[in-house]
């Protein structure tokens, strides 16, 4: 059977399975704080926001150190064994933070279940690896819609369940999904793999060449570097505090479910995000558009923190998420401009590792500021980050633009 007779089947299939994964993923990540104070009561909202702090540290810590290690089993044993692997484990263990009897025994599930969960890489590898190279932006794009889906369903069920049947329900609900999701790729999607064997491995191995730091680093790279390490400790910093922030302005009452509305509405801004993007690129280049992205993202994102009503929360979020959501692709657009597209792999693996590395970096931010500070100055410290970045366009700018010229240069001198 040709490797890619069934990628029709795959990708519904693979779609699916990870529209289900999002939803139980959604069921119960946002409550957390919520769980800390109604189950482990945890009251004191300085405490509570250090202790939020830690557990999503944790959680980013564990999947930074173990993708490459499941990325390289991936390579050796096959990508739809990962899958499975990513998505029982989960199944069994994000139940067992709703039993947890106290903070450190929940921050322990945490972080074994971080060690052998995440299902999106694995999922979307298996499916560029089962389709043909000319659909793999149709594959991506439809991904992509039934992440943001699965979140929307997820973030809606697990605020309603948890108000109405409690964590119990909803953390169980989140297990139940995650395996369903797994037995449905493991009964119905195919992978056409055949392990390497020791010499193939051997002799990939001896002619792998990793670039070296130097031959990939230029000062517009460094910029754009350095720009995706803020936009990685901005967007994630505050995303753990969402339900604290839903009490803070809308009080107790209801609260999971309140929250669960606010988290559905940054969904529905990073869908609207990925449709405004394409068509903003194929007006104006990356390079006009980094300022006003970053720009309305930072004035957004405070705006936040001043919410009244839980109204004006839902509407910031939304517009937050809009915006913030088109700064990834237009930083991405630009490096992929000044450097060598041989080398785009190496150049792109590292801006998802300083997305990563923001997300633990923004953990020793946000809790000294939830202990003096408060929830709602952790939302003005994403804006701010996002303002910061002003400044630094001046020089970013001038090296970007030397870099589109060495490179419009040497495409004259290969011509």
């Amino acid at each position: 059977m040709d490797n890619y007779s069934s990628w029709k089947k795959n990708l519904i299939v693979l779609s699916l399975s990870q529209f289900m994964a999002m939803a139980g993923f959604g069921c119960c990540m946002p409550f957390i704080p919520l769980l800390l104070k109604n189950n482990l009561h945890v009251d004191n909202e300085s405490m509570r926001g250090v202790y939020v702090s830690l557990y999503y540290m944790t959680g980013m810590i564990g999947l930074t150190i173990a993708y490459p290690i499941w990325g390289m089993l991936a390579d050796r044993f096959g990508r739809k064994i990962m899958v499975l692997r990513a998505s029982y484990i989960a199944g069994l263990l994000y139940p067992l933070l709703s039993l947890a009897p106290n903070f450190w025994c929940l921050l322990s599930i945490r972080a074994f279940t971080s060690l052998f969960s995440g299902t999106v890489n694995p999922a979307q590898t298996l499916l560029l690896t089962s389709i043909p190279k000319e659909r793999h932006g149709l594959a991506l794009g439809m991904m992509s819609t039934a992440i943001w889906s699965g979140d929307m369903a997820g973030y809606l069920l697990g605020g309603v369940m948890v108000d109405h049947f409690g964590y119990t329900v909803a953390f169980f609900s989140c297990g139940a999904v995650y395996i369903l999701s797994g037995l449905l790729v493991h009964v119905f999607a195919e992978e056409h793999f055949t392990p390497p064997t020791v010499e193939e491995l051997q002799a990939k191995a001896a002619k792998r060449k990793k670039p070296s730091l130097r031959s990939l680093m230029s000062p517009g790279v460094g910029w754009l570097l350095l720009l995706f390490l803020l936009m990685g400790i901005s967007r994630r910093i505050e995303s753990p505090f969402v339900a604290m922030i839903v009490e803070k302005i809308n009080g107790p009452e209801k609260a999971a479910t309140i929250t669960g509305i606010t988290s559905t509405f940054a969904a529905l801004g990073g869908i609207v995000a990925g449709l405004l993007i394409g068509r903003l690129t194929t007006k104006y280049s990356a390079k006009s558009l980094l300022l006003p992205v970053i720009l309305s993202s930072g004035i957004f994102a405070i705006s936040q923190a001043l919410s009244v009503n839980i109204t004006m929360l839902w509407i910031t979020r939304f517009l937050t998420f809009m915006a913030a959501g088109c700064l990834q692709p237009v930083l991405q657009m630009m490096i992929t401009s000044i450097t060598d597209p041989a080398k785009h792999g190496a150049y792109l693996g590292w801006t998802a590792s300083l997305n990563s590395g923001g997300g633990i970096l923004c953990s020793f931010i946000s809790a000294p500021l939830a202990w003096f500070v408060g929830v709602r100055g952790i939302f003005v410290a994403s804006g701010v980050i996002l303002l910061i970045m002003i400044p630094m366009l001046i020089p970013a700018m001038k090296a970007y633009q030397k870099g589109q010229e060495i490179m419009a240069a040497k495409a004259d001198s290969e011509q």
